[in-house]
């Protein structure tokens, strides 16, 4: 574990996350989580997983924004970003927030303690502050 950052099998699990609420969502030109000492930055369409089904998000599209202030307060269950460039989040209450792979750009970002970052690539792939094993 390397501050709360674990490889796993696909990627890896930001399980410092784990047990956190989303304490601020901000709407502009991407969609903006603050979850504890952690950011998460969304520039790309993204997925949420809802009770009453799955809806396509996007801040700056301003696609089905009136689902987004329903994440605050959500308490993070499990935060993963996949090597192939996704991000998954789940919540304690069985919703998800998916990030899919952009192929032409940076889709996502989470800002991490310490001026760390993990990132999206362009095309798929992960950026990963260099204290991390390279995949």
């Amino acid at each position: 574990m390397h501050n709360g950052i674990d490889r796993v099998a696909d990627g890896w699990s930001i399980s410092s996350m784990r047990g956190t609420g989303i304490g601020e969502v901000v709407i502009g030109r991407a969609l903006r989580l603050h979850v504890g000492a952690h950011g998460i930055e969304l520039h790309r369409p993204a997925e949420l997983t809802t009770d009453h089904g799955t809806v396509a998000v996007h801040a700056s599209a301003r696609t089905n924004l009136d689902h987004l202030p329903h994440l605050l307060d959500q308490v993070v269950a499990e935060s993963r970003a996949a090597d192939a460039g996704s991000l998954h989040l789940r919540f304690a209450n069985g919703w998800r927030l998916d990030a899919p792979v952009s192929c032409d750009a940076s889709g996502w970002i989470v800002a991490l303690p310490g001026n760390r970052f993990i990132g999206s690539r362009p095309g798929g792939g992960l950026r990963l502050p260099p204290d991390l094993p390279q995949a």
